[in-house]
C-alpha cells in the first residue's frame, strides 16, 4: 500500500509539474550580428506575456552585435547548456552571416528533434542557406525576395502575408513584421487570451496576417532619396540612443535600427557597461563611441516600433522617415505613399 501511495503520489508531482511547464523559446544570435528589431521585439513580447520562456542563446558566451546600429547584448545560454533542455521553438533574426554551416546544422538537429522554427525578415536567408525552406512556402523582406527566388527556386516565395506556416518553420515578411508574427506565436503557444493581454500592455494591435507586398517596392522617388541621403556626408549624424537599467526591448530595438536606416544617421547605444533590461537582458553600449554626438534620442518607455516614424521625420523630413518605414516593410513607407 505505501509503495502504491508513493506511486501515486510521484505520478501525480511529475503530471502537475509537466501541466505547469511554460513552451521554451529560444531567439538566436551571433557575435558577428543579428539585427536589433528582429531580436527584442519577439523577446520583449514573449517576455512580456510570462506565459512562454524566452532565453536569448548563441554558440558562445560573446556579447552579441545589434546591427545596424551600435549596441550588444549578453546570451543568456549557448548552444552546449540546450543539449539537456532542448528548446520548443527557435526563433532566427536576420543575420550578418547568413551562411554558416555549423549553425546550419544545429538548425536541422533542432527540426530533427521537433522544435518549431521561425525566422523573422531575412532570417529566412539562414533558414534557406540550410536547406530548411526548399519544397515550402516562405515570405522574405521584400528587398531579398526576388533575390532569393533565383537562388534558391525550390522555395515557393509569397509576398501577399506577413507571415506564413509551412510545416514546423514560419516566416516572416520584413522588420514590422516581427510584432504581429510573434504575437500569433504567442496565441498558438499560450491562447488567445493571454496573447490579447499581452498585445494591449505593449500597445500593439491584434495580429492580422493580411499584406500587400507588391506595394513595397523601390521607387524612383525612394531610390533618388537614398543616394541624397548618403551622399549629403555634411548632415550624418551619430545618434545616442541612452542606455538604463529597465529599458523596454521592444522601444530600443525600434530606435536602434529606425535611426540606423535613415542614411543619415547612425544609434549609438550610451550609458553603463552593462544595463538589464526591463524583462532581464543584459546590453552594453559601444566601448568605443565617436569622439562627438550630434543627437540624443530618447528611447520610449514602451511603444510599437512604427513610433520611431514620426521623430525621424521630424529630424531629417517626412521622405526619410517614409525611407526608414518602406525599409521595415511598414505600411507607412509603402509605395503608394510616396
Amino acid at each position: 500500500m505505501t509503495g502504491a501511495l508513493i506511486g501515486l503520489l510521484t505520478a501525480s508531482l511529475l503530471f502537475a509539474a509537466s501541466a505547469a511547464a511554460k513552451p521554451f523559446v529560444v531567439i538566436l544570435g551571433d557575435a558577428r550580428g543579428a539585427e536589433a528589431a528582429d531580436l527584442l521585439t519577439p523577446y520583449a513580447i514573449l517576455a512580456e506575456s510570462g506565459a512562454v520562456e524566452v532565453k536569448v542563446v548563441a554558440a558562445t558566451p560573446e556579447k552579441i552585435r545589434l546591427t545596424p546600429g551600435m549596441a550588444w547584448a549578453t546570451p543568456q545560454m549557448t548552444f552546449d547548456a540546450l543539449e539537456t533542455r532542448p528548446p520548443d521553438v527557435v526563433i532566427v533574426p536576420a543575420m550578418t552571416v547568413e551562411d554558416d554551416p555549423a549553425r546550419s546544422d544545429w538548425l536541422r538537429a533542432r527540426v530533427r528533434d521537433g522544435a518549431r522554427l521561425m525566422s523573422i525578415c531575412n532570417g529566412a536567408r539562414v533558414l534557406a542557406a540550410a536547406g530548411l525552406l526548399d519544397g515550402r512556402e516562405a515570405v522574405v523582406h521584400w528587398y531579398s525576395r526576388d533575390e532569393l527566388a533565383r537562388k534558391h527556386p525550390a522555395v515557393r516565395w509569397r509576398g501577399d502575408v506577413r507571415w506564413i506556416s509551412d510545416g514546423p518553420i514560419t516566416t516572416t515578411a520584413g522588420i514590422s513584421a516581427s510584432e504581429p508574427a510573434t504575437l500569433q506565436l504567442l496565441r498558438e503557444l499560450a491562447g488567445e487570451e493571454v496573447m490579447r493581454a499581452t498585445a494591449s500592455r505593449l500597445a500593439l494591435p491584434p495580429p492580422d496576417q493580411r499584406h500587400d507586398g507588391e506595394d513595397f517596392r523601390l521607387t524612383f522617388a525612394a531610390a533618388a532619396l537614398t543616394v541624397r541621403n548618403r551622399l549629403s556626408f555634411w548632415r550624418h549624424e551619430a545618434v545616442a540612443a541612452p542606455l538604463a537599467d529597465g529599458v523596454d526591448e521592444l522601444a530600443l530595438g525600434a530606435v536602434l535600427d529606425a535611426w540606423s536606416r535613415t542614411y543619415l544617421s547612425t544609434a549609438w547605444a550610451v550609458g553603463p557597461a552593462t544595463v538589464v533590461s526591463r524583462r532581464g537582458l543584459l546590453l552594453h553600449p559601444s566601448p568605443s563611441p565617436p569622439a562627438r554626438l550630434d543627437r540624443e534620442v530618447p528611447v520610449p518607455d514602451s511603444g510599437p516600433m512604427a513610433a520611431t516614424f514620426e521623430p525621424i521625420g521630424a529630424a531629417y523630413g517626412e521622405p526619410t522617415a517614409r525611407l526608414v518605414a518602406l525599409q521595415f516593410e511598414h505600411p507607412y513607407g509603402a509605395a503608394s505613399a510616396w
